[in-house]
């Protein structure tokens, strides 16, 4: 399903409203793969509320989704520019005259765009399933290394994870789909990132949509919510990792870590 369209209606007519024409809006997207257009490339943004840039389109131009109110419109080009650090991010000036609207519906899941005849379809990718290795999950998700940029983890505690003597595992379970598994698990894969050559390794499970809880491994290891990391020694659970603590899970992976190690 489509997510959070309407949730912040609200902050982005009051942004809208306070933007002047001297004073551009940027949004700024990364390339997902969560969604998909035919025929075009699929950026969104990782900020609520929720747009769309969708290039090329059968309309001439790029479009612009927004989602609070939800809304479509073409584009300059010229009004998109791309990160120079990362080919995955664009950045989209929105002031200037807001004109150049199409018609869109939601449809089901989907939504759909129409002008002057033509119509395109934004839809819900497939999720991510099965086990993926760190820079398998980075390249399938390319938001959750974005994400991952903006996360700041504490440095004592990446320096107590650096000096972990014992290998350990994580297996990760988590949904593609799922808007707190956005937020949590791109916070670990910064974590893993900095601490590259610990002897911690990581294997992220996706799981299904529609009854996440039938997935087999899901059932057999009584996952309850996501995401979940099961922290493993010597092939044996030591530790989860679960709700509250993924705010900082650096300081929640030491502090796992460092208990059992006692």
């Amino acid at each position: 399903m489509i997510r959070s369209f309407f949730v912040y209606a609200v902050p982005v007519a009051l942004l809208a409203r306070f933007a002047g024409t001297a004073h551009a809006f940027t949004i700024e997207l990364v390339a997902t793969s969560q969604f998909a257009a035919q025929g075009a490339a699929v950026y969104r943004s990782l900020d609520p509320p929720e747009a769309f840039l969708l290039q090329p389109s059968p309309f001439g131009r790029p479009v612009l989704i927004t989602t609070g109110p939800l809304g479509a419109r073409l584009l300059d080009p010229a009004r998109i520019s791309h990160d120079a650090a990362d080919p995955d991010v664009l950045r989209v000036d929105t002031s200037g005259p807001q004109e150049d609207f199409l018609s869109v519906r939601a449809d089901g899941p989907n939504l759909v765009l129409d002008r002057d005849g033509l119509t395109m379809t934004l839809k819900e990718g497939p999720p991510v399933l099965g086990d993926r290795q760190l820079d398998e999950l980075i390249q399938a998700l390319p938001e959750y290394r974005r994400g991952a940029a903006r996360y700041a983890p504490d440095p004592a505690a990446l320096e107590k994870l650096r000096r972990t003597k014992q290998p350990t595992e994580l297996l990760v379970f988590f949904g593609s789909w799922c808007p707190h598994c956005e937020q949590a698990v791109p916070r670990l894969v910064r974590v893993l990132e900095e601490i590259r050559g610990a002897p911690i390794t990581v294997t992220f499970h996706g799981v299904p949509h529609d009854d996440w809880g039938d997935d087999p491994l899901t059932e057999t290891l009584h996952i309850v919510g996501l995401p979940t990391a099961i922290v493993r020694r010597d092939g044996k659970e030591i530790a989860r990792m679960e709700g509250e603590q993924w705010a900082a899970p650096e300081k929640s992976l030491a502090g796992l870590v460092a208990t059992s190690a006692r």
